[in-house]
C-alpha cells in the first residue's frame, strides 16, 4: 500500500487532492452516486461513496448530505419505498460502470499518481482489470 508523510519531497500533494475531487464530481454528476467525502489521506486518493438511492433527494443532489428544509422528505420516503427498489436494480450496474470509468480516466490523466489513486480504493473489487489493477496486489484475502 502506498503511504506518504507530510513534508515528503517529490509528492504531488495538489495533484492527489485534485484527482480525488475529479473522481467525486464525475461519479456524482454522471452516475448520481452519493459522494460523502473526497480527500487526500496519507498521500492517497480517498473517495467515500455508496451506490443506489434511498430517497429521491439523493438522486437530485447526490453530494448533499443534508435535506433541504422545504423538501417534502416524509412523502419522498413514502414514495421511494416502492419506486426505488426497481430503479436501484437498473442504477447499480450503471453506477458501478461509472465508478470504473472515473478511476480509469483518472489513471489515464494522471499516470504519475497511479499508485496513489489505486492503493486505497473503497470498492477495489469493482476495478479489477482497470488499467492493470489487481485487487490482490493491494489487499490480502484470508
Amino acid at each position: 500500500m502506498t503511504y506518504h508523510s507530510w513534508g515528503e519531497e517529490g509528492v504531488d500533494w495538489r495533484g492527489i487532492e485534485n484527482v480525488a475531487d475529479e473522481i467525486g464530481v464525475f461519479i456524482a454528476k454522471w452516475g448520481r452516486v452519493s459522494v460523502h467525502q473526497t480527500k487526500e489521506k496519507f498521500g492517497t486518493v480517498r473517495v467515500y461513496c455508496n451506490f443506489g438511492w434511498d430517497c429521491f433527494h439523493g438522486i437530485i443532489w447526490p453530494r448533499h448530505m443534508w435535506i433541504h428544509k422545504w423538501w417534502p422528505y416524509h412523502y419522498d420516503l413514502l414514495i421511494a419505498r416502492f419506486a426505488l427498489p426497481v430503479l436501484n436494480k437498473i442504477a447499480f450496474p450503471y453506477q458501478r460502470w461509472i465508478y470504473r470509468k472515473a478511476y480509469s480516466n483518472a489513471v489515464k490523466k494522471y499516470p504519475h499518481l497511479r499508485e496513489e489513486i489505486l492503493s486505497c480504493v473503497d470498492f477495489g473489487e469493482l476495478l479489477e482489470g482497470v488499467e492493470g489493477y489487481k485487487h490482490s496486489d493491494y489487499w490480502k484475502v484470508y
